[in-house]
């Protein structure tokens, strides 16, 4: 696995493309307290399969408030309601600029885009996927949920196709917290697939990255 250090708006791990131009961009977002690093592997794996992607992950722009040696989207931990609207508005603009930065330089629109995201980089996904005024090519959520229904909700911009796993036995994103996610999309008629993993935890196994690869080459166009 050849990776590529870059730094556009956020620090970025890339796969090396395998084919001569990229069609499509996947952006991976990590968890609470993770790296651009953790969801890469995602990408090596599904680079056979989809030569023609170009595969990117980046840190989220805080050093996490628990784990000084890993990132956060915005903080978890904090009480104050207006500080972590202000890190996630803030989170969203930041991979606003680095995702429009990276469709430019490979020469591709929105369509072409999947966003896939773990834990806390599911709720950036669906936040940047629905408030994005040009619609996405899909999500991927793993082990995820909404953060802040009524806000997203006030903002709906588009609706792109939705697949959201999760396992049954999460005990720190709990399923109930993807199945009010999921209450919450249908009620707003958003095209969307779910999967449960039985005896699964806050992890992604390897079916549900057999799932994710198949839900992305259904949807591309």
């Amino acid at each position: 696995m050849k990776l590529i250090e870059e730094n556009i708006f956020l620090k970025t791990i890339s796969l090396q493309q395998t084919s001569p131009v990229a069609k499509y961009l996947v952006v991976f977002c990590h968890g609470y307290g993770a790296d651009g690093k953790d969801l890469i592997n995602i990408g090596n794996y599904w680079q056979r399969f989809l030569p023609d992607f170009y595969f990117t992950s980046p840190n989220a722009p805080n050093i996490c408030s628990v784990n000084p040696g890993g990132f956060e989207w915005f903080d978890l931990m904090s009480q104050d309601q207006k500080k972590i609207n202000f890190e996630l508005e803030n989170s969203i603009h930041k991979l606003t600029e680095f995702i429009n930065a990276k469709l430019k330089a490979l020469v591709l629109d929105c369509s072409k885009l999947f966003l896939v995201g773990f834990s806390q980089g599911t709720m950036m996904s669906l936040h940047y996927s629905l408030t994005n005024t040009n619609t996405i090519g899909g999500v991927v959520g793993y082990s995820g949920k909404i953060y802040d229904p009524i806000l997203l909700e006030k903002n709906i911009k588009s609706k792109p196709p939705i697949f959201l796993m999760h396992g049954n036995d999460d005990n720190i994103v709990p399923l109930e917290e993807m199945m009010e996610a999921k209450n919450f999309l249908i009620k707003n008629k958003i095209n969307l697939k779910t999967k449960i993993f039985k005896g699964c935890g806050h992890s992604i196994p390897t079916q549900g990255l057999s799932l994710g690869l198949e839900f992305i080459n259904i949807n591309k166009k």
